[in-house]
């Protein structure tokens, strides 16, 4: 049996070096399994295709765990429009989330500074921009699934 030595198994990231967005370009560390065209890149490349790799694989793993915690089906696909389920459902993550996610907390903790002992409603946010009578309503995950448990139960 052959054992990489550490020759084999360090180096300089082989991504895209003139595209990198990684200040200290090229890297120097543990190379990882070469992608389809034979590349290995260093943990962290900042290469466009390594960046979208890692955006798509973060993204899943988010989905993935929506979907189990809403109770969809449609485990058999990483397409959230082929799940099944009472609603349509679209997963966002990453940093395109992140004034959303400020925006929520927000005005959770003033709801829950004025709650009353005792409520346990579930904190439901609605968003109406400007320009619309139409709003977005922002729930959290865990009290959306109980919520919709309750409902087709």
């Amino acid at each position: 049996m052959h054992v990489a030595g550490d020759n084999e198994r360090k180096g300089e990231c082989q991504g895209n070096h003139d595209k990198c967005s990684h200040q200290l370009c090229p890297l120097f560390g543990t190379l990882g399994r070469p992608d389809k065209q034979g590349r290995r890149r260093i943990r962290g490349c900042g290469d466009p295709s390594a960046r979208g790799k890692r955006n798509r694989t973060k993204g899943d793993s988010k989905a993935r765990r929506a979907r189990k915690k809403l109770g969809l089906g449609g485990h058999l696909t990483r397409h959230e429009e082929n799940w099944g389920g009472a609603f349509r459902t679209e997963i966002k993550a990453g940093a395109q989330v992140g004034p959303i996610w400020t925006r929520f907390l927000a005005a959770k903790t003033q709801s829950d500074a004025a709650k009353a002992l005792g409520d346990i409603r579930p904190f439901v946010m609605v968003a109406m921009p400007d320009g619309t009578t139409r709003g977005v309503v922002l729930m959290d995950l865990e009290e959306f699934s109980q919520l919709v448990s309750l409902l087709e139960s």
